[in-house]
């Protein structure tokens, strides 16, 4: 997984603890049995996952706005895409101009994507908790950083793949739909490839979590098969051959048009590899 608008390449951390993490799990469900259980001890955990599992708990405040539902204003995407562009542009001593808007818009959308479903998909997984996505704020302007505004920890009614798919993660990719369309109207981008991006994005969620929580892997890949046979999904990636460890590998039917920057590349789930 890649954060394209930080340039940052980032490994699900694979420590051979499993043992530790089912016994930490085991730990924090005790903890979530009574009505105002906090939804701290679950952040703490899954943030250990990578940097885009992790997500704060905090009240409102000045200057951070709602990730989804129109918080995020034309005027200040424009500002964010502006800014992911000179961010791309700065390593190769390019300026904003040398990236292409539809570009920088991209993969801010995609950036945006790993960082809501990444903590709503192992929040749900790992403890059964309920992310509210509509409760996700970021603070535009800098680094992306996300919070929540909820305090305790909800329960989910199940804690099956297909419930959690039907559930919190796609009420989350129902929220970036908007985020995509409010990007088509600032600027000309596909409607169908920012659909790829939450794809990639889900199923680079998967992944990680797969990979740095073996015993959810399963159930990972279920909840990102799942919404691909849906109609929010449909038609945007398949799980293709196998990666390492032999297991299934996803590839994407659009491109996030990383390789248009110079020396960008294509992603390993790109389409454009033969």
């Amino acid at each position: 997984m890649r954060d394209h608008t930080q340039g940052i390449a980032v490994r699900a951390s694979d420590n051979g603890g499993k043992g530790e993490h089912v016994e930490r799990e085991r730990d924090i469900a005790g903890d979530l049995e009574g009505p105002d259980s906090l939804l701290a001890p679950v952040l703490e955990d899954i943030a250990g996952i990578n940097m885009f599992f992790a997500l704060e708990t905090h009240g409102p405040e000045q200057g951070w706005v709602a990730a989804l539902g129109g918080g995020l204003s034309q005027e200040l995407l424009i500002a964010e895409v502006e800014a992911v562009r000179g961010r791309l542009a700065a390593p190769f001593g390019g300026g904003t101009e040398d990236v292409e808007w539809r570009v920088g818009a991209s993969l801010f959308h995609q950036g945006l994507a790993s960082r809501l479903l990444s903590p709503v998909l192992a929040a749900a997984l790992c403890h059964g908790v309920r992310l509210d996505p509509w409760r996700l704020f970021v603070r535009p302007g800098g680094p992306m950083v996300v919070r929540t505004t909820e305090i305790h920890a909800g329960p989910l009614a199940s804690r099956s793949p297909r419930e959690i798919a039907r559930g919190p993660v796609e009420e989350t990719v129902t929220g970036l739909e908007g985020v995509a369309a409010a990007l088509g109207r600032v600027g000309g981008i596909a409607p169908g490839l920012l659909r790829g991006n939450t794809a990639a994005a889900l199923a680079g969620a998967a992944r990680s979590l797969g990979s740095a929580r073996p015993e959810h892997h399963e159930s990972a890949e279920r909840v990102v098969r799942t919404l691909l046979s849906g109609p929010c999904l449909k038609g945007t990636g398949t799980y293709v051959g196998t990666e390492e460890r032999g297991r299934a590998g996803f590839r994407r039917t659009t491109c996030c048009l990383y390789h248009r920057i110079p020396e960008g590349g294509l992603c390993g789930d790109c389409a454009l590899w033969s």
